[in-house]
């Protein structure tokens, strides 16, 4: 559970890379251009659909730039380059597990799920089980892995703001908190005001503002070797952490070898897992998949996603440059060195060869880059509390009504995740990002496999499948080595209750799609007729009108069921 993506306590560390004042200034600039974008986008906000869809009209080319921009984030660059530095090939060989996972994206997620058209996978999964049950399971998914990733990311906000809008060599969490505060109010105000197309637009500037730093820091990097990639290397080989087990940095062994894992014989599964679940639980996430519903139509959807697919293999190779590249140049003992200060590699990287301009620049950035993806999950949860919970309540508000109910959800959800996320700002909160991971993979992945691909799945076999791939993962989780059992990560490092070090999705997966089939065998509720009707629209676009289809009996509950109707989204 302690993976890259994780994000350990802030120990003490001298920040004399940081430039507060020039990170500042920076920040509240693009503070400035982001609102005006958002702004720009405030006509699209007249209906629901327009708020929440953006009309379903995002240019091919801006939702590229947005779906990419889901996925740079504190722990997928900052950290990423420091376990790089300190890792070298094994980290190198995990970051490919991500393009694994975008191509699995295009195949299965990006069309289908354009195709049905509707809002959240409750729009999927109620062509396939009674509403009120689908309905709640996709509520409970998405509102679930929203609440974990929007702890991480206002996490990361604090940690960004302590690691480079201050010197002191103790961490300032009241810095911290306040400008988790400041930055959390802003973005409501920028969804409020933008609505998804002023957040696809704010995530696609995120985008090509942080990939340009990426990309002239790495050609800075191979410049100061003369573009002779073998000096580099030679470089940070010499320079690179000793390993106790002697591996060398430039082989396979740092990451995956035996030993890596404290207090565990489990290693070569446990490195297996982690690649298995960033592959297929990093683009089972409900918020991502909002990428694939506001394209023009399905074929824009797969070029979005596509393409975000390509331009992340140079992103991560340009990480790759620059995990290598801080060893060679910043040299022995001047790079994060333990995996708690892995995130203080890249900003005094840019110190380096930049200066305190470059630094600062580097950290207004990442501010406004975190911040874009807090308005991302933002949006999707709202989406999710308004669309799915209505309609698992009955409701069908007015689009005048509805639209009210939006812009108040909004504020009440952002402020209410503001509150939550900044008091658990001081906490061990790390092990959420993997495990929303994990959820990804044993959750949305046979879920939605199950309703595309399976004539026979039902309201039961939805059921079994997300609440028993759930239950397995959280108690896999439970006795993980992210709660105990590792003195260095765990949230109770003096305790050790642990039973895996594995990835839970690495079992969990598989169970959750077990319980999906014995689930839906022993139900004798059926409707081909749905299932008919979900091809035509997930592999077609045709949308079917809707009609009224008899189910058999004594269906998923025991429940007379003598109708289901799916419904148009």
């Amino acid at each position: 559970m302690t993976g890259f993506l994780s994000m350990p306590h802030l120990p003490p560390v001298e920040n004399t890379w940081a430039a507060p004042a020039i990170s500042t200034v920076v920040a509240l600039v693009l503070v400035v251009v982001v609102t005006a974008v958002v702004r720009s986008a405030r006509e699209s906000t007249r209906t629901p659909d327009g708020f929440l869809l953006a009309d379903r009209n995002v240019p091919t080319t801006q939702n590229t730039l947005a779906h990419l921009g889901a996925f740079i984030m504190y722990s997928t660059v900052i950290i990423m380059v420091g376990h790089i530095s300190l890792n070298g090939f094994d980290a190198i060989l995990m970051v490919t597990a991500f393009t694994i996972g975008s191509v699995l994206g295009v195949l299965i997620y990006a069309g289908p799920m354009r195709n049905v058209g509707g809002h959240t996978i409750g729009d999927l999964f109620v062509l396939r089980a009674r509403e009120r049950p689908a309905r709640i399971a996709s509520a409970v998914i998405t509102l679930t892995t929203y609440t974990m990733f929007m702890v991480s990311m206002l996490a990361a906000v604090g940690q960004v703001a302590i690691r480079m809008f201050d010197t002191g060599s103790e961490p300032n969490m009241l810095l911290g908190g306040l400008v988790v505060v400041v930055v959390g109010l802003v973005v409501i105000a920028w969804v409020y005001m933008g609505g998804m197309l002023g957040v696809t637009r704010m995530l696609a500037l995120k985008t090509v503002l942080m990939a340009a730093f990426v990309l002239v820091l790495t050609v800075v990097v191979l410049a100061k070797y003369k573009m002779n990639i073998l000096g580099l290397l030679d470089d940070a080989q010499a320079n690179a952490k000793p390993d106790a087990r002697g591996f060398e940095l430039l082989e396979p062994g740092r990451q995956f070898g035996e030993g890596s894992t404290p207090l565990s014989d489990q290693d070569p599964w446990v490195h297996a897992s982690k690649l298995f679940c960033i592959a297929v639980g990093g683009m089972g996430m409900p918020w991502v998949f909002m990428r694939f519903y506001v394209a023009t139509n399905a074929r824009a959807a797969r070029q979005s996603a596509g393409w975000a697919s390509v331009i992340a293999v140079g992103f991560y190779q340009c990480l790759a440059v620059l995990g290598l590249g801080a060893v060679a140049i910043l040299g022995a003992n001047n790079f994060g060195m333990r995996s708690e200060h892995r995130d203080i590699t890249l900003p005094k990287l840019a110190d380096e060869l930049g200066g305190p301009w470059l630094a600062g620049i580097f950290g207004g950035l990442a501010l406004i880059s975190v911040a874009a993806v807090f308005a991302g999950l933002l949006i999707n949860g709202v989406t999710s509390f308004t669309k799915d919970v209505n309609a698992a309540r009955g409701r069908r508000p007015e689009p005048a009504a509805e639209l009210k109910e939006i812009r108040r959800n909004v504020l009440v959800i952002g402020l209410v995740s503001l509150v939550v996320g900044g008091a658990m700002v001081p906490l061990f909160t790390h092990i959420f990002i993997p495990t929303v991971v994990d959820l990804g993979a044993a959750t949305v992945l046979p879920a939605i496999l199950y309703t595309l691909y399976w004539s026979r799945f039902n309201t039961r076999g939805l059921k079994w499948t997300v609440y028993g791939g759930m239950a397995v993962t959280v108690f896999m989780i439970v006795f993980s080595n992210g709660v105990s059992g590792d003195p260095t990560t765990a949230m109770f490092p003096e305790l050790n209750f642990k039973l895996f070090d594995i990835e839970p999705g690495l079992l969990s997966t598989p169970i959750a799609f077990l319980l999906g089939y014995i689930g839906t065998v022993t139900s004798s509720e059926r409707n081909d007729a749905g299932f008919a009707e979900l091809q035509v629209r997930a592999f077609t676009g045709a949308t079917v009108p809707g009609r009224k289809t008899t189910v058999a009996a004594g269906g998923a509950d025991g429940q007379d069921r003598g109708s289901q109707t799916p419904t148009a989204v």
